[in-house]
């Protein structure tokens, strides 16, 4: 009986964030994305510049991250693997903590290739997404957000980006 009471518990608070979470996120579907131009962009790669954000491209995924070093985070999946299979998406990467010196030492020690966007104010959460999300992907098209997304299902989320793409 208190197993059962446990389970049933447990079950009703999962479901309650999955629900919290999906109300957050659709709230932000068809959003114009406003990128951050006065914010700091850090590259391994010296030559790259703010001029990345204005080509707006068709397709751009933005990813947003508070946390470098939970290990599912968003800046810790395969990007360069995506970046590689997919060349028509411009993938912009934000960065919402405090600590450039941080951000610095984690793309060093990953080798990350894509520049990333230091925005320590977290301008970038406060003007473009709902509540207090500590990462997120967004897909968007033509400027719009049209989907919300945790890439973190590896395999489903690139199926997603093979059937965006066509």
């Amino acid at each position: 009986m208190k197993n059962s009471i446990l389970i049933a518990s447990l079950i009703l608070v999962v479901g309650l964030i999955f629900w919290v979470n999906k109300k957050e996120t659709q709230g932000n579907t068809g959003k114009v994305i406003r990128h951050c131009l006065d914010c700091k962009l850090l590259s391994l790669n010296s030559g790259v510049n703010n001029l990345f954000l204005a080509e707006n491209k068709e397709f751009q995924v933005v990813v947003y991250t508070r946390n470098l070093t939970w290990e599912l985070a968003t800046f810790n999946l395969n990007w360069e693997s995506l970046g590689e299979k997919f060349p028509e998406i411009n993938f912009i990467f934000y960065y919402g903590g405090k600590s450039e010196e941080k951000l610095r030492s984690w793309m060093e020690e990953k080798r990350f290739v894509f520049p990333v966007i230091f925005d320590p104010k977290d301008s970038f959460r406060k003007e473009n997404l709902e509540g207090d999300m500590s990462g997120i992907v967004l897909n968007i098209q033509d400027g719009k957000v049209i989907s919300l997304m945790n890439p973190s299902f590896g395999e489903e989320y690139e199926d997603f980006l093979k059937e965006w793409m066509d």
